[in-house]
C-alpha cells in the first residue's frame, strides 16, 4: 500500500491504476481453483455506477435555466481525487483563484471516480499546500445553493448531469479530448457521450471547441499563458550544452517512447550534449543513453532547467501542453510534434520548432536547434518577444463567458 501511495503522489492516478491492474493480472491461483470474479465497479477511472444509470441525456436532457439577476455568483467545481502538482488541477486553480478575487464564492465538491480513496479534508489540504488555494472542499452529497457548476473531467460530468437545482447552470471545463485517453471501447464511448450532455464548454485552447462541437456541444475557449515572473530570465542568458525532455512515461499522450528514440539518435550525433529528463521519477526505466533524472520539479526548478537548456523536447499527441509558452518566456526553444492539436492553439509560430511525430525527424530538428550560431543571443531574442504572455486576459475571458451565459447583468 505504501508503494501505491508513493506512486500516486509522484506519478498520478492513471499510473497507480496501471500498477494495480498489472499486480492483479500477475496473481497466480492453484491449479483447478477458480479465480475471483471481476468486480465491475472496480474498473479503473469510471463514474459511480448509479450516476451512469441516472444520466439519461437522451430521454431527460438537461435544460439550461433562465439567466440570473446577479453578477456575483456561487460557483462550484466538481473534482476527482486531487494529486499534488497535476497540470489539470493547476490550470483549474488559476481560474478558481481569479474568480474568487473578483468576489464570486467558490467551492470544490469531491467526486470519487473509484480511484484513490480520498476525503474532502485530504483534498482541501492538497489544494492549500500544493495549489495555494483557500477554497472549501465538500463531499458531492453536500451539494447545494450553487448558481454555476463545472464538470472538470468526463467522469465528473456524470455527477454534474445528475445534480438538481432549479436555477443551476452547468458548464464543462474541457482541458483535453478525453475519449482518446483509452482504446476504442466502453470508456471511450462513455467519455464521448459527455459532450452530448448539453453543458456549455469552456476549453483550454482553440483546438478543443471544434472537437466538442462535433457532438453538438456549444463551447468557447481561453488562450494559454505563462507565469512571466517565474520563467523570465533574471540575468543575461548563457546556455549550456544541454537539452531537456518532458518525460511522462505514465501519460501515453506525451509520446514518451517517441521522445526516447529521438533522443538516442540525437545523442549519437551530439554526445557533448547533456540530456535532462523531468516530469516523472525515472529510476525504474532503462534508458539507452546517459541522462540526468530530475523527476518532478517545482516551477522555480523548472525555470532553472529552461534557462540553461538550448531546447526542450515536449510532445503533445492530444491537446497541447502548458510548457511551450513557458519555454519561450524562458528563452528555451520548444521542439514539438506538428498537428492541429498544437498549431491551432499556438499558431504556426516560427519560434517553435515543429517536427513529424517520428524519431528521425524529431532528432533532426533538435540537432538543427543546437547547431544554430549565437545560441545564447537567439535565446535572449525569443525571451524578449514573449514577456507579455501572461494568463491575465484568459482569466478575464473565462469570467466574461460565465457572466455572459449565466446573468442578465
Amino acid at each position: 500500500m505504501n508503494k501505491l501511495i508513493s506512486t500516486y503522489k509522484n506519478e498520478g492516478t492513471r499510473a497507480t491504476l496501471r500498477k494495480i491492474s498489472h499486480k492483479l493480472k500477475s496473481i497466480k491461483y492453484p491449479s483447478g481453483e477458480m479465480s475471483p470474479k471481476i468486480d465491475m465497479s472496480a474498473i479503473p477511472v469510471m463514474p459511480q455506477l448509479e450516476d451512469l444509470i441516472k444520466a439519461d441525456y437522451i430521454h431527460q436532457p438537461y435544460v439550461k435555466p433562465e439567466k440570473l439577476d446577479k453578477d456575483r455568483l456561487n460557483i462550484a467545481w466538481v473534482t476527482p481525487p486531487v494529486g499534488p502538482g497535476g497540470g489539470g488541477h493547476t490550470t483549474i486553480s488559476r481560474f478558481v483563484k481569479y474568480l474568487q478575487s473578483q468576489g464570486h464564492r467558490l467551492t470544490f465538491y469531491l467526486y470519487r471516480n473509484n480511484t484513490i480513496p480520498q476525503s474532502a479534508k485530504e483534498a482541501q489540504d492538497i489544494f492549500e499546500r500544493s495549489y495555494k488555494l483557500n477554497v472549501p472542499v465538500k463531499e458531492i452529497e453536500e451539494f447545494q445553493d450553487e448558481d454555476v457548476v463545472f464538470a472538470t473531467s468526463w467522469e465528473t460530468a456524470y455527477a454534474v448531469f445528475n445534480l438538481i437545482g432549479e436555477n443551476l447552470h452547468k458548464f464543462y471545463f474541457v482541458q483535453d479530448f478525453e475519449p482518446i485517453f483509452y482504446g476504442v471501447g466502453s470508456r471511450y464511448k462513455l467519455a464521448e457521450a459527455t459532450y452530448k450532455f448539453g453543458f456549455y464548454g469552456i476549453t483550454a485552447g482553440a483546438w478543443l471547441p471544434d472537437k466538442v462541437k462535433e457532438y453538438g456541444m456549444e463551447a468557447d475557449y481561453f488562450n494559454f499563458g505563462a507565469d512571466i515572473d517565474i520563467y523570465r530570465p533574471k540575468a543575461p542568458i548563457l546556455k549550456k550544452k544541454k537539452i531537456a525532455f518532458y518525460a511522462r512515461a505514465h501519460t501515453e499522450r506525451r509520446g514518451f517512447e517517441l521522445g526516447v528514440m529521438a533522443l538516442k539518435i540525437f545523442k549519437e550525433k551530439h554526445p557533448e550534449y547533456e540530456i535532462e529528463f523531468f516530469g516523472q521519477e525515472m529510476s525504474n526505466y532503462d534508458i539507452p543513453f546517459e541522462f540526468t533524472d530530475r523527476g518532478i520539479l517545482n516551477k522555480q526548478e523548472l525555470a532553472e532547467i529552461y534557462h540553461e537548456s538550448v531546447a526542450c523536447l515536449v510532445l503533445s499527441l492530444t491537446n497541447v501542453s502548458l510548457l511551450p509558452l513557458e519555454l519561450l518566456v524562458a528563452g528555451c526553444v520548444p521542439v514539438m510534434n506538428t498537428g492541429d492539436n498544437n498549431t491551432k492553439v499556438l499558431g504556426d509560430n516560427t519560434d517553435i520548432v515543429y517536427a513529424e511525430a517520428y524519431p528521425i525527424d524529431l532528432a533532426t530538428k533538435l540537432s538543427e536547434v543546437v547547431e544554430r550560431e549565437a545560441i545564447s543571443e537567439y535565446a535572449e531574442e525569443i525571451s524578449q518577444k514573449y514577456q507579455a504572455t501572461s494568463w491575465e486576459e484568459s482569466y478575464k475571458k473565462v469570467e466574461e463567458i460565465i457572466l455572459r451565459e449565466v446573468t442578465r447583468v
